[in-house]
């Protein structure tokens, strides 16, 4: 299905990808518009140079601001973990965008589809996915896009970015793409811990936690939208592993990580996102009480011992949460709880946290007798 796009003549296309506008512009209007200054050509060599100097190539046809690109410093350690060592410093919206828009009648596809449908925190390290009438090609750097063929089994959905009409492959497709991506090696990213399971099964794990929240779906919704799109006998083993409860990627990841430290204890009973009130009730897991104050919500817990863990993001380091951290830390201590927090460093000194967390569970144990 070929996309129709909504655009003004000779307006940059704005898009929108979460909170952040980016403009992509056709690098032959500028090209035109900078050539239209007295004594320069068209095929005067200074043009490009000139140009690039506030933009920047999003593709080999389209650019962008340079203010609108990410941090250098991050874009090299997401390299760090490319497979094929690309970084990536524009976003993945509008690269896919801009190579969507290149080839008419293409599929924007893996994890540049997963961005435009909605969730982009996987996508900006990996490479732009094309689907259209070329054969398989990878990315071999950060301009060109990895090709695929389209076929007829590709379902088309019509999403609106910034306004401009764009065609990607549904959520399902989309997702079954990435986790081949993932086992393909053809993707990857830094998974913060050293962890029993294997990193593509860390990471695709981390992928279907992240979609079943960002989009609503249950796993059982995942597992028939994958039917026949995705190895059964491989998803029900990611399946098993997976919590659409967890908000974040570190959160899969001390979920995993409290349970290799446990795995040797049966009699343990830990859950996701389990509330606990001002007066000390703890509600059922992933459900708020609205007759009841809540004190927090415990991304992992073990009710009968009053153990909860927590994953500190950046918003922790900020002053005012700081010390809303601390009340609540206080509060629960008061209540009985044991809490541990986490940190991304806690979380690389993977044998330690085990150990902390192994410890608490067992003398939590141990008061219960």
């Amino acid at each position: 299905m070929t996309a129709h796009y909504t655009s003004a003549a000779r307006e940059p296309l704005r898009l929108r990808a979460g909170p952040t506008v980016v403009m992509i512009t056709p690098l032959t209007e500028l090209t035109t518009r900078y050539a239209a200054q007295p004594k320069v050509l068209l095929d005067d060599p200074r043009l490009l140079p000139t140009i690039l100097q506030k933009h920047a190539l999003a593709s080999p046809q389209y650019v962008v601001p340079v203010s609108e690109l990410r941090a250098e410093a991050l874009a090299r350690h997401d390299a760090r973990y490319h497979p094929r060592g690309i970084a990536y410093r524009v976003e993945p919206v509008p690269r896919a965008l801009a190579h969507h828009r290149e080839r008419p009648g293409s599929l924007i596809a893996e994890w540049s589809a997963l961005a435009v449908l909605g969730l982009d925190e996987f996508s900006s390290g990996a490479d732009t996915t094309i689907l259209c009438t070329s054969d398989r090609k990878l990315a071999t750097d950060a301009l060109n896009a990895t090709l695929r063929r389209r076929k007829k089994h590709h379902r088309t959905e019509i999403r609106q970015v910034g306004g401009i009409v764009v065609a990607a492959t549904d959520h399902m497709q989309t997702l079954a793409a990435c986790l081949r991506s993932l086992r393909n090696r053809e993707h990857a990213w830094d998974t913060l811990a050293d962890l029993e399971v294997e990193p593509a099964t860390v990471m695709s794990v981390q992928l279907i936690d992240r979609f079943c929240h960002r989009f609503g779906y249950r796993l059982e919704e995942v597992r028939t939208g994958l039917a026949g799109l995705y190895c059964s006998r491989e998803l029900r083993k990611l399946l098993t592993l997976s919590c659409p409860g967890a908000e974040s990627r570190p959160e899969t990841i001390l979920r995993l990580l409290a349970e290799e430290a446990v795995s040797d204890l049966a009699w343990t009973n830990f859950a996701s996102q389990v509330p606990v009130y001002t007066d000390g009730t703890v509600g059922l897991p992933g459900e708020r009480r609205r007759d009841r104050t809540l004190l927090t919500a415990f991304d992992r817990a073990e009710p009968r011992l009053k153990i909860g863990l927590m994953h500190d993001g950046e918003h922790h380091l900020q002053r005012s949460q700081r010390d809303k951290d601390a009340e609540i830390t206080a509060d629960l201590m008061s209540l009985g709880w044991t809490v541990l927090r986490t940190s991304a460093g806690m979380l690389r000194r993977t044998a330690e946290t085990k150990r902390r967390v192994r410890e608490a569970v067992l003398s939590a144990a141990e008061k219960l007798k």
